[in-house]
């Protein structure tokens, strides 16, 4: 079941003892959460909802709670947030948390119980007993990041629900504004609604005009501009990002990032991988997969090893240096045009 199923569906009749929502779309898991939460009279909720973060708090806590009977109620619900323990996360903590005593409860929940644990991670370890078990004995709620299908889909109907229509080249251009992230998504929607309120029609322009680029994004138009060796541009746009105020360092970090990113996807596309199996290999957005495919079509391996290593040196002296950070991006790019690349 995924977590647009579990909002349309979860009732008293139908709720499990035990929920497992895996995955890290933001969006989505706090509908989920509110859905679960809904199932408590709201007068009861102080008493019977408890909320622990397992990165501060022992399991033993939540699993002391959930061991309790309600309290003047029907029902007691319990989240466990951030089960990093379900992981390969190795990083010490101060806080050791009770793996047996929580394999003890699986196998015996309490049934006035609801326990829901929120694990925002692409997945977890399957050689741990705790893992296996847990996906045993507990309603799977797929809460990963939505595809860019299904990210239409729901935009849609979001459009229905608001008897509003939105064109197809403002819908493209709306994606790539937002990164296909449904939480930056339902964030910038109510803008493109009032905006468009006496015409219940979202265009190009209104998109255009409400909808700000990312500094991430300013930096893939950077990426293109680079990749051409087109010098003169290349320089126009690093001094445009600086002048709003953007840290070189940080500017080259991105574009590093983007290269990188860039150079994966093309060695992976030439051993076979899809544009699915690159999003769960390389943990990024499939959005993002996507938009990456379209640029190294027209690049070999080769050139954009060559830009990458470059940048590593530009953030080396970056960082070692009291050099015009400007002038050493124009260093850059002219490096990268003697080796013809």
């Amino acid at each position: 079941m995924n977590s647009q199923s579990i909002i349309k569906s979860l009732s008293l009749e139908n709720v499990q003892p035990v929920n497992l929502v895996l995955g890290n779309e933001t969006y989505l898991m706090e509908d989920v959460k509110k859905a679960f939460t809904n199932l408590i009279p709201e007068e009861e909720r102080t008493m019977n909802l408890g909320k622990y973060d397992m990165e501060e708090v022992p399991l033993a806590k939540a699993l002391d709670d959930a061991m309790s009977v309600p309290f003047f109620g029907d029902k007691r619900l319990v989240f466990i947030q951030n089960p990093y323990f379900l992981t390969s996360d190795t990083k010490k903590r101060k806080i050791e948390h009770d793996i047996e005593g929580f394999l003890n409860y699986l196998a015996n929940p309490e049934p006035t119980s609801i326990v829901v644990i929120f694990a925002p991670y692409k997945e977890l370890d399957g050689r741990k007993k705790v893992s296996k078990q847990l996906k045993k004995s507990s309603l799977i709620i797929d809460n990963q990041p939505l595809n860019e299908r299904d990210t239409r889909q729901f935009i849609a109907q979001e459009m229905e629900n608001k008897s509003f229509e939105i064109d197809k080249n403002a819908l493209d251009l709306f994606l790539e504004r937002t990164n296909s992230e449904l939480s930056i998504i339902m964030n910038e929607l109510p803008k493109l609604f009032l905006y468009n309120f006496e015409t219940h029609r979202i265009t190009l322009s209104s998109v255009e005009n409400l909808i700000s680029k990312t500094l991430e994004q300013n930096i893939f138009d950077l990426v293109d501009v680079v990749i051409s060796n087109n010098i003169e541009k290349s320089v126009t746009l690093y001094h445009d990002l600086i002048l709003q105020n953007e840290e070189p360092i940080k500017i080259n970090a991105i574009l590093l990032g983007q290269f990188r990113l860039l150079l994966q996807v093309k060695i992976l596309q030439d051993k076979g991988y899809s544009q699915g199996d690159l999003a769960s290999v390389l943990k990024v957005h499939p959005y993002r997969i996507k938009l990456a495919l379209q640029k190294v079509k027209k690049f070999n391996r080769h050139d954009l090893r060559k830009i990458y290593l470059a940048l590593i040196d530009l953030e080396k002296t970056m960082k070692t240096t009291q050099q015009d950070q400007e002038g050493l991006f124009s260093l850059f790019m002219l490096k990268i045009n003697q080796v013809n690349v």
